[in-house]
Order: C-alpha cells, then sequence, then structure tokens
C-alpha cells in the first residue's frame, strides 16, 4: 500500500545546530534576541513550553543550513528535503543523473536541478519523480556528489 503523504511534513524543517553542528529537524523561528540581534531557532515537534516561561527542545541554528522539507518521500520512504542531493534514472534514456533539490521562486515550487549537454535543467519534482530517486547526501556534508558530475 503506498503512504500517503504528510501535510505536516512540508512544514518541517531541519539544519545544523550552532553549538555542536548537528541536524535538528522540527518547527522553524527567525526571532529577535534581547540585544535586537537576529535569531534562528528550530523547535522540535515534541518541544515543551512551561508557564513559567521556559522552554524545552529548541535549538539555535546556522541559517545558511536552513532546508524545508518537500512533504515528498523517495523510493526508499525516506523525506526529501530542501538541498537534498539523489540519484535518479531519467525515463527516456535510462541515464543515472545526480540531482539537487532546490526552491525555485519563479515557479514558487520544488524543482530538481542537474547538469545536461544543454546546461543546468530545472524540473518540477512530483510525487512520482520523488518516488523514483534516491536521496544519497545534501549539499552541506556531500558536496562532492555534485563536483563529480562536473
Amino acid at each position: 500500500m503506498k503512504e500517503v503523504m504528510s501535510m505536516e511534513d512540508r512544514y518541517l524543517f531541519k539544519a545544523k545546530r550552532i553549538d555542536n553542528g548537528e541536524w535538528v529537524t522540527g518547527h522553524y523561528v527567525k526571532g529577535l534576541n534581547m540585544y535586537d540581534k537576529e535569531v534562528h531557532l528550530i523547535f522540535e515537534p515534541n518541544t515543551m513550553f512551561y508557564s513559567s516561561g521556559e522552554t524545552d527542545g529548541w535549538y539555535k541554528v546556522d541559517p545558511t543550513t536552513i532546508c524545508q522539507c518537500t512533504g515528498l518521500k523517495d523510493k526508499n520512504g525516506k523525506l526529501i528535503w530542501e538541498n537534498d542531493i539523489a540519484s535518479y534514472s531519467d525515463l527516456i534514456t535510462r541515464d543515472k543523473k545526480i540531482i539537487c533539490i532546490e526552491w525555485n521562486k519563479m515557479q514558487a515550487s520544488f524543482v530538481r536541478k542537474y547538469r545536461s549537454p544543454m546546461g543546468l535543467q530545472y524540473l518540477y519534482l512530483d510525487e512520482y519523480i520523488a518516488s523514483r530517486m534516491e536521496v544519497i547526501g545534501n549539499i552541506f556534508d556531500n558536496k562532492e556528489l555534485l563536483e563529480s558530475e562536473g
């Protein structure tokens, strides 16, 4: 039975924590601290808010690593995120491609970016294509996967 995409997944973000560089997943908040300095936070879905104003389950994150969940899953059932790198076999040519998932402001959608003989290509990412992809890394931890594509 095919697993249905969760609407809640579309509103998840992940980013690397400032304190230890580990990935954290949850709800993203951008705000100001008491010195009016911009801060970027991820609140885990099970974050506890106490009546005293204290909070557990949130982390300051590096804003350059923030990735939004597409709400789609790859062929292994793994969530696909903005800035993920995936392998994908072209339907027509059967060529294996290495693609990167990006948010495209002009198309207002997630796209798969890859190199072709005609240059960089940006094509829509939909549920059918996602179900045929395999996430193999991301641009922050596995940049070499894109460099090998030329």
